[in-house]
């Protein structure tokens, strides 16, 4: 490559007298556009939203934050600047952390209604029974103990195989992987503001049908207790983000990382079972949850390309 030519993030060539001051790339452009379509919500909705001029602001700040991000984020594959790279490619994992957070907040303002009795009769409608309450005859506490463990793993499957990429230097598929992130999540966050829901666990209809508790042997309550202190009564059920981003994660690495990808299919089966299992889903948010995450395989590639990014075919060498 000649002295007038440079690598882009995205993998494109760039003469350096035509490199722009800096490069916002799609995962960029779909943070932006979340937060954008939030801060039309709350202002829209601001009459039933407490505080609803500060989250707005904090919305304007979390773009310009990503702004800087791209603006200081070197454009070639190779620098001097490596916290810079690393602030520049990962910031989305502490994003949607805030993002996530503020929907506590934010969705019984703006769509101030359940939908669980509604959720909980389509199951019905499909099976005959609600699965939750159906369930309760595999109830044994040490598969119990086993999946609570394996749902928790969720959180950390997509930054697994992102690290993998990382550490490889393939910049390219990184890059591409997080704008699958966020947009799987903010996707599914609309969801939830669509279609608000609390889960089978706290529906009254569908308790006072349980006969057994979840019990598991050592950390099920320790672990479950700390979910619900992180994640608070946020109405996130549908869809299934877990059963959508664990479906993505196990795709992608069949593509980019084969081994990766055999090292995870253990947890990510046993996340998508222990969604029903541990009542923290009905089986219509995970079916609707794996329907999001065949349509983003499906868009992917041309969403990515339209928004600047390169073109990423089904011919992807998995190593």
């Amino acid at each position: 490559m000649s002295g007038a030519e440079a690598r882009a993030g995205d993998g494109a060539t760039r003469r350096v007298g035509d490199r722009p001051k800096f490069e916002v790339k799609p995962a960029d452009k779909v943070v932006i556009g979340y937060l954008a379509i939030i801060s039309t919500l709350i202002l829209i909705f601001s009459y039933r939203i407490e505080l609803w001029g500060w989250f707005c602001v904090l919305q304007v700040a979390l773009i310009g934050v990503v702004l800087l991000i791209a603006k200081h984020r070197p454009l070639g594959h190779a620098t001097n600047r490596p916290l810079t790279r690393f602030l520049g490619g990962w910031y989305p994992v502490i994003l949607i952390a805030i993002t996530y957070k503020e929907l506590t907040y934010l969705i019984p303002g703006i769509h101030p209604r359940d939908f669980d009795s509604t959720l909980a009769a389509i199951d019905h409608r499909m099976f005959g029974v609600h699965p939750t309450v159906w369930l309760e005859r595999f109830t044994w506490p040490p598969l119990t103990e086993v999946l609570q463990l394996t749902y928790s793993t969720y959180y950390f499957l997509p930054i697994i195989l992102a690290a993998v990429l990382w550490r490889k230097r393939q910049f390219d598929r990184y890059y591409f992987w997080v704008f699958i992130i966020v947009l799987a999540m903010y996707l599914s966050y609309l969801g939830y503001i669509a279609v608000p829901a609390i889960g089978p666990r706290f529906l009254a209809e569908l308790a006072t049908e349980q006969t057994k508790a979840m019990t598991g042997v050592l950390l099920f309550q320790t672990v479950r207790d700390a979910l619900d202190r992180a994640e608070q009564i946020t109405r996130d059920c549908f869809p299934s983000g877990h059963t959508e981003l664990t479906l993505l994660v196990l795709y992608y690495a069949r593509k980019f990382h084969r081994k990766t990808f055999w090292w995870l299919l253990p947890f990510g089966c046993g996340i998508i079972v222990s969604t029903v299992y541990l009542r923290y889903h009905y089986v219509i948010d995970v079916i609707a949850g794996a329907l999001l995450a065949v349509a983003i395989v499906i868009i992917a590639n041309q969403l990515h390309r339209w928004l600047g990014g390169r073109q990423y075919d089904t011919c992807v060498t998995a190593l």
